[in-house]
């Protein structure tokens, strides 16, 4: 590697401590988006560390909690976009974490706190390696843009309208889009997309629970419910919404081939997942065609009746369910809930009401652009070895909602552990991954510069 980056990485490895403290700064303010606690206070807080990296950050306003923009001329002509969020998950439960979620406790190598690696992680590595190359060089080798939104974590409402009204800001070559994990060991992963979703909540009825002795005589919402549910899927999985498969296109061979690439390995996978057990009769390939390219319909909860100590003898008056739908490529998250109501209409269930949280479209970013390029041979030049690329990560993030205008690519690539517990109790990241994806950061203005 050429002696300018290697001049980088190793300030950065010499200032570890230094950016490891600013991310316990970060993660010890709370700023939990689904409650609103310590977002303003959060939101501040990037904005003034914005201000010392000589961004001069402006707050956007979205009607929601603003996004932190920010904005640093570069050498090259290529501009790196920066997308991030604020916003963390809620702590729930507090009682099974190890050490309190907002204190940002560093215990055999991890540090441990709500919002570690999503994404306060990602957010602080971004600022570190723009603070590293400024303080090597004087300068960065490309402009970059800083997008820190807060309300990622309840399905960026206000993503859409903020890209609309502000064109000229988000125009770049390619955005490092939040963060990415690797297997310990393994080869550096990128994803150059993600899934969509659709978030629906059904619910029967709205009445007072009464005996349960009236069940001999009364409508049960909660069995409404349960029949309405086993409509939707069969038990080979198949999604029997009418119309919902509508649209996807075939497989590419570029796409069935990556596959064949991919790290992912059953055996040591399903340990990591706890003993839940695989969808029966399914190849590896099989398994991650469906991780990667194919759309679910998932139960997230159901909450009906009487579930606390003991027993009590009620038919509940009241029954909900939430579902995710992980979409892909054609699918459409604003004519999916028409269709969901026809097909509960259809099969008897016009009484179920749907209600519409989020929803976002899946998002590919072309692997032969400028920003794509860079970015692999960023990761591969690191690391010394081939980059395993997908063409989309399994699980959802807005990149459809800020890119599609624009078709501006973005990916996802990291460093961190993919046992770190995001959103559950004990998130964690390890410092080393940390640094490693402060280089990565800084590894990419390199790269890209040479575009």
């Amino acid at each position: 590697m050429a002696e300018r980056i290697q001049d980088v990485l190793r300030y950065i490895e010499l200032h570890e401590t230094e950016y490891v403290t600013l991310l316990q700064e970060f993660c010890r303010q709370p700023s939990i988006a689904a409650s609103g606690e310590g977002m303003t206070e959060m939101a501040e807080m990037v904005l003034k560390r914005l201000e010392l990296l000589r961004a001069e950050p402006r707050r956007i306003e979205t009607g929601g909690s603003p996004v932190i923009y920010g904005h640093i001329e570069g050498k090259s002509p290529r501009t790196l976009g920066f997308y991030n969020h604020y916003d963390v998950q809620p702590a729930d439960p507090l009682n099974e974490w190890i050490s309190p979620p907002f204190d940002a406790n560093v215990m055999d190598g991890y540090l441990y706190g709500r919002g570690a690696v999503d994404n306060k992680g990602g957010l602080v590595a971004r600022i570190a390696a723009v603070d590293a190359w400024f303080h090597v060089w004087g300068e960065l080798p490309v402009s970059v843009k800083f997008f820190a939104e807060g309300e990622e974590e309840i399905g960026s409402p206000h993503l859409a309208s903020f890209a609309k009204e502000n064109p000229e800001l988000i125009v770049c070559d390619g955005y490092m889009w939040e963060g990415g994990s690797k297997e310990p060991n393994g080869p550096p992963e990128i994803a150059l997309g993600a899934k969509g979703m659709l978030y629906v909540e059904l619910f029967s009825g709205d009445s007072a629970d009464v005996h349960s002795a009236k069940a001999a005589m009364l409508e049960s919402p909660v069995w409404r419910l349960v029949w309405a549910l086993a409509t939707l899927k069969d038990e080979k999985e198949n999604i029997l919404i009418e119309g919902f498969y509508d649209g996807i296109p075939e497989l590419t061979r570029a796409e069935k081939e990556a596959l064949n690439t991919d790290i992912f390995d059953m055996e040591k996978a399903h340990n990591h997942f706890g003993g839940n057990r695989y969808l029966p009769g399914l190849t590896r390939n099989e398994l991650l065609t469906r991780l990667y390219y194919k759309p679910t319909c998932n139960i997230c909860g159901i909450s009906a009746g009487y579930q606390g100590q003991g027993s009590k003898t009620i038919l509940p008056g009241k029954a909900s369910a939430k579902l995710d739908f992980r979409l892909v490529p054609g699918q459409d998250p604003t004519r999916i809930p028409g269709l969901l109501r026809t097909h509960l209409d259809k099969h008897g269930f016009g009484d179920i009401e749907v209600v519409c949280l989020s929803g976002c479209k899946a998002y590919r970013t072309d692997p032969e652009t400028p920003f794509a390029k860079a970015a692999v041979s960023a990761l591969e030049k690191l690391y010394g070895t081939k980059a395993c690329i997908r063409r989309s990560e399994a699980g959802t993030s807005p990149m459809y909602t800020f890119c599609e205008g624009k078709a501006i690519p973005a990916a996802m690539f990291g460093a961190t552990n993919k046992d770190s517990s995001i959103h559950s109790p004990n998130e964690k990241l390890g410092l080393a991954n940390f640094v490693q994806n402060i280089k990565i950061t800084a590894m990419v203005m390199e790269e890209l510069s040479k575009y």
